[in-house]
C-alpha cells in the first residue's frame, strides 16, 4: 500500500508542476501578443480547464486575446 501512496503523491507533483509551465507559457505567450496580464483575466480553475483538455497554450493565449478583442 505504501508503494501506491507514494506513486500518487508522485503524480500530484508531476499534475501540479505541469500546470505550473503550462501557466507560464501562457503568461509568456499573453505577454508577448498583447501585453495582458494573465492573473487579471483567468483564474487558475479556469485555466485548469484548458489544461485537462490538452489545449497548447498559443490557443489559450489567442482565445483570451480574442475575448479582450470583443
Amino acid at each position: 500500500m505504501k508503494l501506491l501512496h507514494k506513486t500518487s503523491v508522485l503524480s500530484y507533483y508531476l499534475l501540479r508542476s505541469g500546470f505550473q509551465l503550462f501557466k507560464s507559457r501562457v503568461k509568456e505567450e499573453l505577454g508577448a501578443t498583447s501585453g495582458a496580464n494573465l492573473d487579471d483575466i483567468i483564474d487558475d480553475e479556469d485555466l485548469h480547464i484548458y489544461y485537462r483538455n490538452g489545449d497548447s497554450p498559443e490557443f489559450v493565449a489567442a482565445t483570451v486575446n480574442a475575448f479582450l478583442s470583443s
